[in-house]
């Protein structure tokens, strides 16, 4: 299954265990183009990057996972594609649910992946989440039952009409207020639970923290 509207846009720090292993499994799968967003990675991730002749943008520094998502999105409007399809390079996100995202894509509807057993995850990032996703719910007027789960389809026409201030990991939370508040439609899509060999950049304080200030100034926007 191909769509040429949509392009897959990975945002990485840091990816040099699975960047290729992830950019192979891309290819089979025959989707679409896809983007590798290297945000200031430290590693051989450029190298490896830049001997694969994998398709990418690269940040001098690291900005953060919503700058990279960002940057994405513009190169995706400049070239003329209707959709970004984000998933992380951690190995949390199985190529293969990609058509799973495709066949309910529609105008107006935002996309999050689902994940349907939690088991395998830490029970403080199980509690993060189901916090985080009541308070969203809350603020967007949508039952959100994985608001932190980076597999997304996003329309691009929602980069058109809303700026976004974040950075980090709290852009996405951003995107779900501003989206909902611009009336996009937020759905999800079940995926499976895959946690615990990645290497995950979230920091439980210091992000919690940023969250609580971002969705606290969002009353004001």
């Amino acid at each position: 299954m191909s769509d040429s509207s949509i392009l897959i846009v990975v945002p990485v720090f840091n990816g040099e265990e699975s960047i290729l292993q992830l950019h192979t499994a891309l290819n089979q799968l025959n989707i679409g183009q896809h983007l590798i967003i290297d945000d200031g990675s430290i590693d051989a991730t450029a190298q490896i990057l830049y001997d694969n002749r994998i398709p990418h943008l690269s940040h001098k520094t690291n900005l953060g996972k919503g700058a990279a998502i960002k940057s994405g999105a513009k190169w995706a409007i400049e070239n003329n594609f209707l959709w970004i399809l984000t998933l992380d390079a951690d190995q949390q996100h199985t190529p293969s649910s990609i058509p799973l995202f495709i066949e309910k894509m529609r105008k107006g509807v935002i996309l999050i992946g689902q994940r349907t057993d939690l088991k395998s995850m830490p029970l403080l990032r199980v509690f993060s989440n189901k916090i985080t996703s009541l308070l969203l719910s809350i603020r967007t007027n949508n039952q959100l039952k994985d608001s932190q789960c980076g597999y997304r389809l996003i329309p691009l026409s929602l980069f058109k009409e809303v700026s976004f201030k974040q950075n980090g990991f709290q852009f996405e939370s951003e995107l779900l207020i501003k989206a909902s508040y611009t009336n996009y439609t937020i759905e999800h899509v079940n995926i499976p639970t895959v946690y615990g060999f990645e290497k995950s950049a979230v920091r439980n304080i210091y992000d919690t923290v940023k969250f609580a200030a971002m969705y606290f100034n969002s009353f004001i926007w």
